[in-house]
């Protein structure tokens, strides 16, 4: 009995310090909300969609400590539609992410499936975080031609220390392809924030096909937060040799944006304007231009739950026919788009 006393004792002892040096987290968004379109000279859609505020997720991560300063994690995201039950359209379910890495003083070395370090400025300095009815990249061609425009699979990383508010990452993708090298992919990024102040530069470089196409990424970013508001915006240019894909998404893109958040009491105001410019190839894709403006208010009725709406308007220029996500298809080079979105976000 004594014995039995001992062993149990010992498991208890083992269990708890087990718990101490190790740490795991579940952790997810709903986001629902409804949506009004209307497209000129094409009929009204009423829809219902997700991820107007905060992208849907569910998620697992977890952090053991390996003792002297060393540190093993993982981190495994799916996307969720709440809005129909359904995951990723992609098919992989931990689409988001879905990594394990070691940190220590040196940094951290990440391995899996991640975002880019090339398409990081549009999340991070984009007040609509480039989803629902007025995120940026809406009126972007790139982000819609390619499904690893913004998460790379196979990927290597590695985040530097913060010194002085500075910090680097870089990443390299296998293309796991013995005949060519496509899908290989090539970023860093330089990020600096100390105090209101947010800077940051990126490059990133694909090879798209077997002829040794590549699309290559530029971008620059910043944010100051003034106390009565945080000012932001965005420079990104994509650009992809003219042919590759047809008129319609190759030769260059340039997408600017600008975008403040003004605090309401627990509340907060957002609002952007973005301006996307055709530089290169066909005479057409040269003109096809947009300007797409937005404003929208978050009410948060606690913590974790949030009530938000949300107007935005986009025009067209030449061949060009963004349209707000839930309009009616075929709206005409030129045209506009307009709409607003109420919905409902949960953490936990």
């Amino acid at each position: 009995m004594k014995c039995n006393h001992i062993v149990a004792l010992s498991l208890a002892t083992v269990a708890a310090s087990a718990s101490a040096q190790s740490s795991v987290t579940m952790f997810g968004i709903l986001d629902v909300n409804t949506r009004y379109v209307n497209n000129s000279n094409l009929p009204s859609n009423l829809t219902m969609n997700n991820s107007g505020l905060s992208s849907g997720r569910l998620g697992f991560r977890g952090v053991e400590d390996l003792g002297g300063g060393l540190k093993a994690g993982f981190w495994l995201e799916s996307d969720v539609n709440a809005d129909t039950g359904t995951f990723s359209s992609t098919g992989k379910f931990f689409q988001r992410r879905s990594t394990v890495s070691l940190m220590g003083n040196f940094g951290e070395i990440r391995l899996g499936r991640d975002f880019s370090p090339a398409s990081q400025n549009a999340t991070k300095y984009d007040p609509f975080n480039v989803i629902g009815l007025a995120g940026s990249n809406i009126t972007s061609r790139m982000p819609g031609t390619f499904a690893s425009y913004y998460r790379h699979d196979n990927a290597i990383q590695y985040f530097s220390p913060k010194l002085a508010g500075f910090q680097a990452e870089a990443m390299y993708v296998l293309d796991e392809n013995p005949q060519s090298s496509v899908g290989r992919h090539m970023a860093g990024r330089l990020a600096y924030d100390n105090g209101p102040l947010s800077l940051s530069v990126s490059y990133g470089t694909t090879n798209v096909n077997t002829s040794g196409a590549k699309l290559n990424q530029y971008g620059v970013a910043a944010s100051y937060n003034f106390g009565v508001a945080t000012l932001m915006g965005y420079f990104q240019r994509d650009n992809l040799p003219y042919g590759t894909y047809g008129s319609r998404v190759s030769g260059s893109e340039d997408r600017w944006q600008i975008g403040v958040t003004v605090p309401v009491g627990k509340d907060y105001i957002r609002a952007s304007y973005v301006r996307t410019d055709s530089r290169s190839g066909p005479v057409d894709y040269n003109q096809s231009d947009a300007n797409k403006f937005a404003i929208g208010y978050v009410h948060n009725m606690s913590t974790r739950t949030a009530v938000y709406g949300t107007v935005a308007r986009i025009t067209n220029k030449g061949g060009a026919n963004f349209s707000l996500a839930g309009g009616a298809p075929g709206l005409a080079g030129g045209g506009n788009s307009t709409g607003a979105e109420v919905g409902i976000r949960h953490t936990f």
